[in-house]
């Protein structure tokens, strides 16, 4: 299988550089991200088509890979896992030239870095700079109406509600409104919901839009141009856009199993 990593796009807001005195020094926070468990990724990798006999194995496999790995480094090995490598260390002062290593004095270290396929990937990212950090939308509890989880899953055509802060859509801009991506595709897939039923600064209510795919997982996108303290009259002039840190699994309203806990068809 031939390698390809794949360049992204980051994202980022301007803030002022802690570290200087210099009122035009600013630093770039990158937004949006959601945390990917071992799980997560492996089940993107299994809706890209590959060839698996399941997810299960499929991180079984990358496993034993990464242990083995890591119990050669910690032998005084490099590892080369070809997208980045490995390698062990240590930190602390020794005192005299026979001294033991002692911990807490002394403490095993790790260091990796990347492979030449992540490099050119790095060259090849998009940056967008978003401009000054503002009062952005947090979606800290998205509810699925129609089973009542909570920050697990999302079903088309019933009504999702989220809670947070910095939440209302405002402005007459096209862009403005929420939508549903699917996590890892192109901001151009987004499907936007058509019919809001609340719009208030720390509770949004919408119908979920249809097209969503039954087991793809999906990432809320809030558009608005809500200023400070959400008043019309400070409007933004450019969009400010914020994604949701949840993944939420498309369902058909059937409640997602606790993990260890297996789907009993027909079991009432």
């Amino acid at each position: 299988m031939a390698k390809k990593v794949k360049p992204g796009k980051l994202r980022g807001n301007t803030v002022p550089n802690s570290l200087t005195a210099d009122e035009n020094d600013y630093t770039l926070n990158i937004i949006g991200g959601m945390s990917y468990s071992l799980d997560d990724l492996a089940q993107l990798v299994v809706n890209g088509g590959v060839t698996t006999d399941s997810k299960e194995k499929l991180i079984e496999n990358f496993r034993l890979i990464a242990e083995k790995g890591v119990e050669m480094g910690l032998q005084g090995n490099n590892i080369n896992y070809e997208y980045f490598t490995l390698r062990f260390g240590t930190k602390g002062v020794f005192n005299s030239a026979n001294e033991p290593f002692m911990r807490p004095k002394h403490e095993v270290t790790a260091s990796m870095a990347v492979g030449p396929e992540v490099r050119k990937a790095m060259l090849e990212t998009m940056v967008e700079n978003m401009g000054p950090a503002q009062h952005f939308a947090q979606m800290d509890t998205i509810i699925n109406t129609v089973n009542g989880e909570v920050n697990k899953s999302v079903t088309s055509a019933q009504v999702l509600e989220v809670k947070g802060v910095n939440l209302p859509l405002k402005g007459d801009d096209p862009s403005v409104g929420i939508y549903l991506q699917e996590v890892g595709a192109s901001d151009d897939t987004r499907i936007k919901a058509s019919i809001i039923l609340n719009n208030e600064p720390k509770r949004l209510m919408f119908m979920v839009p249809a097209g969503l795919v039954i087991g793809k997982m999906y990432q809320l996108v809030h558009v608005t141009q809500a200023g400070a303290g959400n008043t019309t009259s400070q409007l933004l002039k450019t969009p400010r856009i914020e994604f949701s840190n949840r993944q939420l699994k498309c369902t058909d309203g059937t409640p997602i199993p606790e993990e260890g806990e297996e789907e009993r068809p027909g079991e009432l």
